[in-house]
């Protein structure tokens, strides 16, 4: 079985160019007529309307273009198209089924200055149309193959391939190879995965275009890598479409006609030239992008038509490089020219190599001396190494992960020569092996386990074994490190003499290469096998991960009934699962006084569906407390229930909707008992005051069974407390304020509207100025007794002498203090009285307690 390839959103195209008749016909006019010329922001980004007063057309040569097809019928395309071949129906015609097609050729060889609709990068030309993509855009690598080898059957001398496949095949290698013996350009689009670049594009011989946007910035899905050639436009490219309209479409499928355009123009002008001399030509002239001199992210840089067709080929572009401070980028899996001579003796290139292996370098070089080059290999962490080139050699260097610096040479007394070196590299096995077999297979020990692996040759497979010991649960995911590696996992358990294996999991999704298994197991040998879909060498790394979870044990089982139920220590933590959706967990604890219970789950295994009922002894038919939002309440922190419970036998039930077995629910009872009604005062120095008071009313707590003894009191808090105290005590005191006083920040609608203003117009209180009264401001110690001065109408004196050191006698609060202290209603702090530090709510309980005897 063969994956197919589907094209996406744009692809590559494949394109022939056919000989030019007449040198004549190259002296066009130099600009296009075409009335929507303006919509092709492309062609001046390329400088293709430079170019085109030297070069616009070529009909003397066949271009191909592998897609799915061309809209014969499409006014501006049907003068440029040869009777195409369809592959996919035999027999049938080439015409386009998706449009994919009409769109890349449209790119390429729109009829030009014809006073309608658009300009290819070719005026005029010869398209061989050969329709290998489906009416889907869906194809295999085989079929690749067999569209270039018909190209190359019918005389093609460009071919454009505007699609890409993350896999090859021997097939592909083979029509590649021939395409370049028989004299023919090869040009594809580097792909839209945004990962490595695809195949055919990463073929030394194969010019692999990238994409750009308008501003010359790589668009996110171009694939990018060391095979990377040349950038292109590939944003809202303007181009013919199906039914004889027009429109935009993106991607390197966009950028690829482009190249494939520019090199139909160069045979124009140059027709003896080689597919290598175009492919350097085409790179030479290019305009540098991102770093300086070829990078992986735009190659040489941005197509340039009008440099292309007006410059002299180069036969070395990449001097000066004769140090190792001016060393060129040789990037695995491409191809490079350069000269050597009695003035030019060295050159110097600099190869980074993504993984520890092989690098094979295979020379043509134009001299009839055996041994006419030397090379030096300078790879990281390892002794140079030197070779010695002769025309049609090929070396192999081992080389480690990172840069590895080459050195050529001339050998000396041999005349000048060009050299051409093409580069091959093969990753090393991994670490793991030998274990391409069941009786290899590399035991993995743990519960969590991370190892590396590749396929380094043709039919590699690794096999792991994993012992299980207990019932579980196991996790295996592998994942690659680019997308031309397409993984297929396997797993099996051993049964006796034979093993027993789970379907083959493999999601045959590219753009998310990754496979995982997720199952149950039980004690045993299990297997795993993870291969190549296609069992190719694959230059890239996968990880794989396992993990194992033994089934967590539930200590507390069996407690699935109330009868059964587990003790619920106060303050300690209880675990459990619930591995049915029948299953219910019961709990149950004592409280000896009345109490305030607060029910928290600090971790539930499942997101929703976990419910908890709490039951009195007293009645187990009808829930004190019960909801379903146990998972979503635990997530944000909150407790579950917190409520007020007198002193009894309880019940607590849990179950959930959703089963797990494999992680624990974690949940914790806090019992506080309750004094008075609170649960914060029990041990408090302050505990006698509080109940007291109230007792009488005097004074309330919160509703949370809190009286928060120690937190600042308010303005309204206090005048509220020291109202009810002298209410309590006789005092008649108003109840509704009467005054005409109004302030700006005490609505009538504030709770303590009444109380504040009573005790203003008492006199107790005093206002700021802004007509405000601040009800929500603490209240200071010293505030606080001249307050209580005021209501208890003491005789306050001038004193020479202060009972604390941090009050001195002309204090503006000294009389009030020095009044209360003498009575022993007030306390200080040893010998200071922290007259700016805040009254809490349990001092000024105390004080109304001793200064009004309740």
């Amino acid at each position: 079985m063969k994956k197919s390839i589907h094209i996406a959103v744009s692809l590559a195209m494949l394109l022939t160019l056919a000989p030019l008749g007449e040198r004549a016909a190259l002296a066009a006019a130099p600009a296009s007529n075409d009335s929507y010329l303006s919509n092709q922001l492309h062609i001046s980004q390329i400088k293709a309307d430079k170019a085109w007063s030297v070069a616009n057309s070529n009909q003397a040569i066949t271009i191909a273009v592998l897609d799915s097809g061309a809209d014969y019928n499409h006014p501006d395309l049907k003068g440029n198209l040869l009777p195409g071949v369809n592959l996919v129906n035999p027999g049938k015609s080439a015409q386009d089924d998706n449009g994919h097609g009409t769109e890349v050729i449209g790119v390429l060889a729109a009829k030009g200055n014809n006073g309608i609709g658009v300009a290819g990068v070719v005026w005029n030309a010869r398209i061989l149309p050969i329709k290998i993509l489906n009416k889907d855009a869906v194809t295999n690598v085989d079929m690749i193959a067999k569209g270039i080898n018909t190209a190359l059957d019918r005389g093609a001398k460009v071919i454009l391939m505007s699609f890409s496949s993350l896999s090859y095949s021997r097939s592909l290698t083979e029509a590649i190879d021939r395409a370049e013996r028989s004299g023919a350009v090869l040009v594809a689009a580097s792909g839209n995965e945004a990962s490595r670049v695809a195949y055919p594009a990463a073929y030394p011989t194969v010019v692999a275009v990238g994409a750009v946007n308008g501003k010359n910035q790589v668009i996110s899905q171009s694939n990018t890598g060391p095979e990377l050639n040349l950038v292109a436009p590939g944003l809202n490219v303007y181009t013919t479409k199906l039914g004889g309209k027009y429109g935009s479409f993106s991607g390197t499928s966009a950028a690829a006609p482009q190249v494939a355009g520019a090199a139909a123009l160069i045979l124009a002008r140059y027709p003896k030239l080689t597919p290598l001399d175009v492919r350097q030509l085409l790179y030479q002239t290019a305009t540098d992008l991102g770093e300086s001199g070829w990078d992986r992210q735009t190659g040489y840089g941005l197509l340039d038509v009008n440099k292309a067709v007006r410059s002299a080929l180069s036969s070395d572009f990449l001097e000066p490089n004769n140090t190792l401070q001016r060393a060129k980028a040789f990037p695995i899996e491409q191809q490079i020219r350069g000269n050597l001579g009695p003035n030019d003796t060295v050159d110097w290139f600099k190869m980074d190599v993504p993984y520890d292996g092989k690098v094979s370098f295979t020379a043509k070089i134009n001299s009839g001396v055996s041994s006419a080059m030397a090379a030096t290999f300078y790879s990281e962490n390892r002794t140079p190494i030197t070779h010695y080139f002769g025309n049609g050699d090929t070396v192999t260097v081992p080389a480690k992960a990172g840069r590895m610096n080459i050195k050529l040479m001339r050998n000396g007394g041999v005349n000048a020569f060009t050299y051409v070196l093409t580069s091959k590299f093969t990753i090393n096995p991994d670490r793991n092996e030998p274990n391409d077999t069941m009786a290899t297979a590399r035991p993995l020990v743990g519960n969590q386990i991370s190892v590396t692996g590749n396929f380094h040759q043709e039919g590699d497979q690794d096999w792991f074994s994993y012992y299980v010991r207990e019932y579980g649960h196991l996790d295996v995911t592998v994942t690659p490190d680019n997308k031309r590696v397409d993984l297929v996992l396997a797993i099996g358990k051993q049964n006796g003499n034979n093993t027993v294996w789970d379907p083959i999991y493999d999601n045959d999704d590219r753009d998310h290469p990754a496979e995982r298994a997720s199952k149950e197991v039980s004690p045993g040998k299990y297997y795993i096998r993870v291969s190549e879909y296609q069992q190719n060498a694959v230059n890239g790394e996968y990880r794989l991960d396992l993990g194992f979870t033994p089934l967590k044990k539930d200590l507390n089982e069996p407690n699935d009934t109330y009868s059964r139920a587990s003790p619920l220590a106060a303050g300690g933590v209880m675990t459990g699962t619930i591995p049915t959706a029948s299953d219910s967990d019961w709990f149950q604890f004592t409280l000896h006084t009345d109490s305030y219970v607060t029910i928290r789950a600090p971790f539930i295994p499942v997101s929703s569906g976990f419910r908890i009922a709490l039951y009195s002894e007293k009645n187990m038919n009808y829930a004190l407390a019960s909801t379903n939002e146990v998972a979503e309440l635990s997530d944000r922190g909150k407790e579950i229930f917190s409520l007020r419970l007198p002193k009894g036998k309880y019940y607590v039930r849990l179950n959930s909707g959703i089963p797990f077995k494999y992680d624990a629910y974690k949940l914790t009872v806090t019992q506080q008992p309750l004094v008075s009604g609170y649960r914060d005062i029990s041990d408090h120095w302050a505990r006698t005051e509080i109940a007291r008071l109230s007792s009488k009313g005097i004074v309330k707590g919160f509703d949370d069974a809190t009286f928060k003894p120690n937190q600042a009191v308010t303005r309204a808090q206090f005048a509220t407390m020291l109202l009810q105290t002298m209410r309590a005590t006789g005092s008649k005191v108003a109840t509704t304020y009467s005054g005409k006083e109004a302030f700006s920040d005490l609505p009538k609608k504030h709770w303590a509207y009444n109380t504040l203003g009573v005790a203003y117009q008492l006199g107790i209180l005093k206002g700021y100025p802004d007509s405000q009264i601040k009800p929500d401001l603490a209240v200071s110690r010293a505030e606080m007794a001249v307050m209580i001065a005021r209501a208890k109408g003491l005789a306050l004196n001038s004193r020479s002498t202060s009972s604390y050191r941090d009050v001195p006698a002309d204090h503006w609060a000294a009389p009030a203090i020095g009044a209360m202290t003498a009575r022993n209603w007030l306390n200080g702090y040893g010998s200071n009285f922290k007259p700016q530090g805040s009254a809490t709510r349990a001092e000024v309980v105390v004080l109304l307690a001793k200064s009004y005897q309740v």
